[in-house]
């Protein structure tokens, strides 16, 4: 009876010390779980031109041109043209969300925009990788220069966006990181 009497303390100390020590401060009990960016390039069961018939389609729907002269549909490339999706006051945190910019501190960002490569990939007759890179740039005044534009280091955000929703649309599956959206978007884009 003894014998259990001290292990059944053994193992109170033990708890008690575990939860009060700094094992306490690495459990977080209130914090959400964040997901994880999806793999890029991404593979999926569908063949080439089904992965460029769908980012057709959605670039279509959310009125974002095709770069016809950079894109190589037969190699499996679409280009879009430059998308400008912040202007004002809040371009600059709306490239900081985006991406890492050069100098961003004591620069005064007057606009920036995007445009997105969309590879697809195939592996084999039935498998295909989807790849996305977007690469975001923010307009600044030079005063030796004028206006430039100056490309960022993308965080990988819009790519993973872009992924869930392509993905997403030609799977049938929802991968939106919001399960309560009924729809798919890209920024503020729905299809």
């Amino acid at each position: 009876m003894k014998v259990v009497k001290i292990n059944f303390f053994v193992l109170a100390v033990l708890t008690s010390a575990i939860w009060s020590g700094t094992a306490y401060g690495q459990i977080q009990f209130d914090r959400p779980k964040t997901e994880q960016p999806l793999e890029n390039p991404y593979t999926m069961s569908v063949n080439r031109e089904q992965i460029l018939q769908t980012a057709r389609e959605v670039l279509k729907s959310c009125s974002m041109a095709l770069d016809e002269t950079l894109s190589k549909p037969n190699e499996g490339k679409l280009i879009t043209k430059p998308v400008n999706f912040s202007r004002g006051v809040t371009t600059r945190n709306d490239l900081e969300y985006l991406a890492t910019m050069p100098a961003s501190e004591v620069r005064n960002w007057l606009q920036g925009r995007f445009f997105i490569e969309i590879s697809a990939l195939p592996l084999d007759q039935k498998r295909s990788q989807l790849f996305v890179a977007a690469h975001i740039q923010g307009k600044t005044a030079d005063p030796g220069q004028g206006t430039i534009w100056i490309e960022g280091q993308s965080n990988g955000r819009l790519e993973d966006e872009i992924i869930r929703g392509l993905a997403g649309k030609i799977l049938g599956i929802d991968l939106n990181l919001k399960k309560r959206s009924a729809s798919r978007r890209i920024l503020n884009c729905e299809y």
